[in-house]
């Protein structure tokens, strides 16, 4: 049987992966054309979101077996889980509305005009609305409630990923996972999962609709991770010369494979990918090899430190960028800065510097102290406190 995991388990591969994958994501929500965002990498590259969710399952099925199994373990698990993503997610939720206002009133003074087929914030047939602002408020809107993303666009996974995190709990506290036919039908249920999505959408790339069950697929495949990683053989985590050779073979290949898996398996095929993603899990997790000690350098780990910051605030940044480049880039490249991708390629760099600039701020200023205050915040004290103070109030 396998031993419940160390509460100190670091996997710094993953989490230096964590980083590149949130860069990648900056440059497929660039706005403008260049050569990275026109490679069929970053063209299929919506299935990569998918590496965080099989992330996150193998990292809480780590952390927390055998360690979910009472009321007040689970009050804890959840009140990390919401420290955890909320705080930035409020954050930028409150920067995108006063960004709607800002169109709305630029609009209103003549600072811009409408273009055809442009829906202004807060109108009929706006994305961004009254009843989608307490969406992603609540953390509802990619729970099937509305018909489009809104305001932040990539805070739908953190949408999905927060309600998946009451599923898994629940199944750590009343059905845990422990013996191989579990595992059996675990993986049952993530193929009925794929399976049926694949008969519902053309790929991976949706969203508002059925993206929860597009997360319970790769988490749960993480959870499927693992469990396998806990029965490794343990000289298949050896150290020494001979484990780096053969480490960095299975690197080099599990990377290939991921490669050739996003770049020509579009389409349906893409709801192939649980095996991969767990063999890439299952591989830098063990991190022999030289590209794990590559993504373990510390600029690589401070990506993988900021990763959520990088992925939560990189679309407004790139809105920016996108609306100073019209203004600027036909002056300096041609009328047809965007067409040939020329003018792309130049403004890619200092975007994605910015892009880490910003989310080094956020992280220190917005992340980090929302998570320790809401950690800190006694919400059963201070009812306790309130219910005593209510009681000791002589009625009137």
């Amino acid at each position: 049987m396998a031993q419940p995991a160390a509460a100190r388990d670091y996997y710094g591969a993953l989490d230096g992966f964590r980083g590149v994958l949130a860069l990648m994501v900056a440059m497929y929500h660039t706005i403008w054309l260049s050569g990275f965002n026109s490679h069929a990498l970053l063209n299929n590259g919506p299935v990569l979101v998918d590496l965080f969710f099989v992330f996150s399952g193998f990292l809480m099925f780590r952390l927390y077996q055998g360690k979910l199994n009472n009321g007040q373990s689970a009050l804890t698990f959840m009140k990390r889980r919401f420290a955890r993503i909320y705080p930035l997610h409020f954050f930028m939720l409150m920067v995108f509305v006063a960004y709607q206002f800002l169109r709305v009133l630029s609009h209103k003074v003549g600072l811009s005009v409408v273009e055809p087929g442009e829906i202004l914030p807060f109108q009929g047939g706006a994305s961004e609305t009254l009843s989608s602002f307490f969406g992603n408020l609540t953390l509802t809107q990619s729970m099937g409630l509305f018909d489009s993303l809104s305001y932040n666009p990539p805070a739908w996974t953190v949408s999905v990923e927060f309600w998946s995190y009451f599923v898994f709990l629940g199944m750590m506290l009343f059905a845990p996972p422990s013996k191989p036919r579990h595992f059996g039908m675990i993986a049952l249920a993530v193929i009925a999962i794929y399976a049926t999505l694949s008969q519902m959408k053309p790929d991976m790339d949706f969203h508002y609709d059925l993206g929860f069950w597009r997360c319970l697929g790769g988490f749960y495949s993480g959870i499927l991770a693992a469990w396998i990683y806990g029965h490794l053989p343990k000289t298949w985590r050896g150290k020494g010369e001979r484990a780096r050779v053969s480490g960095t073979a299975l690197e080099v290949f599990t990377l290939v494979a991921l490669y050739c898996f996003v770049v020509y398996c579009d389409g349906k095929l893409q709801f192939f990918l649980a095996p991969i993603a767990i063999l890439f899990v299952l591989t830098f997790a063990m991190g022999q090899g030289s590209v794990s000690r590559f993504m373990t350098t510390k600029p690589l780990l401070y990506l993988g430190k900021i990763s959520y910051s990088i992925y939560m605030v990189h679309v407004l940044i790139s809105i920016i960028f996108s609306v100073l480049a019209e203004r600027l880039l036909p002056g300096i490249v041609g009328p047809d800065w965007n067409l040939t991708g020329m003018g792309g390629n130049i403004i890619m760099l200092p975007y994605l510097m910015i892009v880490i600039f910003v989310s080094h701020l956020t992280y220190h200023w917005v992340e980090k102290p929302g998570q320790k205050a809401v950690l800190a915040y006694d919400l059963p004290g201070r009812y306790a406190k309130l219910k005593s103070k209510l009681k000791a109030t002589p009625a009137s």
